[in-house]
């Protein structure tokens, strides 16, 4: 009798779950290119949005301690997208249904459009007069795309399994151009915490930290032919004090598990390729590293390759 009764409970349980689930899969079978502000491209934003939601939703939710007790699991590791504590079916379902390219690509052809001031301001005039719509609607509808997807993004990028999966170089071509805009159209303010200019520096750092899971050389040959870790460090240092603390943190590893990679540490010093170019990356001390011990001395094990990094550094100066 009480074991029905645990079996009605884990039932109940899980039913949130399923309906997520099922929700999410509708969602993602959504997602298509359209161009931007199109009506069907208008109608993509609500089902990011709902997906958006089902993210933070799940991140709420409790471990799931089933997992814990699974046979074959590697228990020195946090799990993969099928067997982990965590509950992210939003992202697991985005993965199954191979669109996570297709959501890259849909992000990097927005932020050209978005750069592309005649085309951008031809396409809000049309979609003005289409829908009857002022321009800070639809000004708004764009920042709905740019931060839902971003979030999806982020997010799938955090597990080795979707890298592997990705375009690499079209992920590194895109870090490159949002870096490179940065310079251009960026004041004083770094602006929305959600949107690419913050954003790509964790699709970096998950870049960085996977890379020895990932075709290693063809990645880091990529970076430094784009100077995509010069453009990185840069941008982080432009606006180090404007960054929540857990990209912060994010960074660090990314750097860390850089400065722990066996082929970058064989020819580290060819992407920095002058003596400034050194100096910068130094700078990240006292902007990052030591702010991140200061709160947090724990984190010393977890980044201390970056800081062997940076003696390394010196020692060659």
């Amino acid at each position: 009798m009480a074991g029905r009764y645990v079996n009605e409970d884990t039932v109940e349980s899980e039913r949130p779950l399923k309906v997520c689930a099922e929700a999410g899969r509708k969602c993602v079978r959504n997602i298509h290119q359209y161009p931007v502000l199109s009506a069907e491209w208008i109608a993509l934003v609500d089902s990011l949005k709902q997906l958006s939601r089902l993210v933070q939703l799940e991140g709420r939710m409790p471990v799931n301690p089933k997992v814990l007790e699974a046979q074959g699991r590697d228990m020195d590791s946090e799990g993969t997208l099928w067997d982990q504590e965590t509950h992210e079916n939003a992202i697991r379902i985005l993965v199954e249904e191979a669109k996570v390219n297709l959501c890259l690509r849909m992000m990097y052809d927005f932020k050209k459009w978005q750069q592309s001031p005649a085309e951008r301001q031809a396409t809000m005039e049309e979609a003005m007069k289409a829908y009857d719509s002022t321009e800070m609607q639809l000004e708004q509808k764009c920042i709905q795309f740019e931060e839902c997807l971003g979030t999806l993004l982020r997010k799938a990028f955090m597990h080795v399994e979707t890298l592997q999966l990705m375009d690499i170089p079209l992920l590194i071509e895109h870090c490159v151009f949002i870096l490179q805009g940065c310079f251009s159209s960026l004041g004083d303010s770094l602006g929305d915490a959600r949107l690419q200019e913050s954003v790509v520096l964790y699709y970096f750092a998950s870049l960085m930290k996977h890379a020895e899971a990932l075709n290693n050389s063809e990645l880091l040959a990529r970076s430094r032919e784009l100077q995509l870790v010069e453009l990185a460090v840069s941008h982080f240092l432009r606006f180090a004090e404007q960054f929540p603390d857990d990209l912060k943190h994010s960074l660090a590893e990314g750097l860390a598990a850089m400065a722990d990679n066996e082929d970058f540490m064989t020819e580290w010093e060819s992407f920095f390729p002058s003596p400034d170019a050194k100096a910068t990356f130094l700078m990240l001390q006292d902007k990052l590293t030591a702010p991140i011990l200061e709160d947090k001395p724990e984190k010393r094990r977890e980044i201390r390759p970056l800081l062997d990094f940076f003696n390394a550094i010196k020692r060659s100066m």
